[in-house]
């Protein structure tokens, strides 16, 4: 039985996986730029809410459909790239670049300096990280930090705030604020209407000026979201597609098996759920224990497979919990 837990979003085990095992979330949508076949473990809401870009099963027919994709990885295609089309602009064209070109085109900043903001969170950084090569390809001055400090002031109207999370953006008094999606916006991902009700709430984020999508569905649904500031939605594509794309290749393969001490030859299948069910912004999530069982089940009955739970965050440490309940007690 060979199955593997990890945890974090570095793209590489992504770009090595022969299978995805999905829910609701995004991953699926950048998966898809590999066009190798997706599992959708799918409950009545995903059924209903997500396309059919792979086989759609509940746990009990889990295993079957990891057979049938092993042997007919051809069965969704035609599917995959249709999606990946409605979900991805013009995948591996340099998106980093067309983004920077962009927000340079919008903002009319003749001397900019840019400030990417991440907030200590690594799955915000992986959509960072290719901006922040471009830059420095460019030599254009930028800062890669966690959050606005009164610093940043210096560069004053040059500066360009760019961050994959409009909390990092609020507030800032000073230069050009750009949103840019931290995940692919496609369909059945989120809960339409309670994003509007939230950013509602949120009076449509005033504060960014600019918001970067990477593809046709979730331009459609930022303009929706958006409300009265619509028109600051433009599409442009997905920096972290470069990346993945970058990724694709025997030799990533060969290392991340080596890593994690499995064997090559072997057919990579990796569970990547959205996390566990909530409502109403994860009603597609599968993670559970039952589950991870009927994976390990899954591993012990083919030996043709290597099977990899990936979790989006690293495990919490106990010191780290233990201090998480401390300052919550202490509140």
């Amino acid at each position: 039985m060979v199955l593997k837990k990890i945890g974090g979003p570095d793209p590489k085990y992504l770009a090595a996986a022969d299978i995805l095992i999905g829910d609701m979330s995004d991953i699926n949508y950048e998966f898809l730029l590999f066009n190798r076949p997706v599992i959708l473990l799918a409950n009545e809401w995903l059924r209903e809410n997500f396309p059919d870009i792979g086989v759609k099963t509940d746990i009990t027919g889990l295993e079957d459909a990891v057979r049938r994709s092993v042997s007919d990885p051809e069965e969704f295609s035609k599917n995959r790239k249709h999606w990946l089309r409605q979900t991805i602009h013009k995948p591996g064209e340099n998106s980093s670049g067309r983004v920077i070109d962009a927000v340079l085109k919008k903002s009319k900043i003749k001397n900019p300096f840019f400030t990417l903001l991440h907030g200590n969170d690594p799955v915000l950084k992986t959509h960072l990280d290719p901006l922040c090569l471009d830059l420095k390809k460019r030599k254009i001055g930028c800062r890669y930090t966690d959050k606005y400090t009164e610093d940043d002031r210096t560069a004053g109207d040059n500066n360009i705030f760019i961050s994959a999370h409009n909390k990092l953006l609020s507030g800032i008094p000073c230069g050009y604020k750009v949103h840019i999606d931290h995940g692919v916006k496609g369909t059945g991902t989120t809960d339409l209407k309670g994003l509007i009700v939230q950013y509602r709430r949120m009076k449509y984020c005033p504060d960014i000026d600019l918001h970067v999508t990477e593809g046709p569905v979730s331009f459609e649904k930022t303009k929706k979201i958006l409300g009265p500031y619509h028109e600051r939605a433009i599409m442009v594509g997905y920096p972290k597609s470069d990346v993945l794309l970058k990724l694709n290749s025997s030799r990533n393969r060969i290392s991340v098996c080596k890593e994690l001490g499995l064997d090559s030859i072997k057919k990579l299948v990796m569970y990547a759920p959205a996390g566990k069910y909530s409502y109403p912004f994860k009603q597609g999530a599968s993670l559970s224990g039952e589950v991870v069982k009927k994976l390990k089940d899954i591993a012990a009955n083919n030996y043709d497979v290597n099977i990899i739970i990936k979790l989006k965050y690293p495990p919490v440490s106990f010191f780290r919990r233990a201090l998480n309940l401390f300052s919550r007690l202490k509140n």
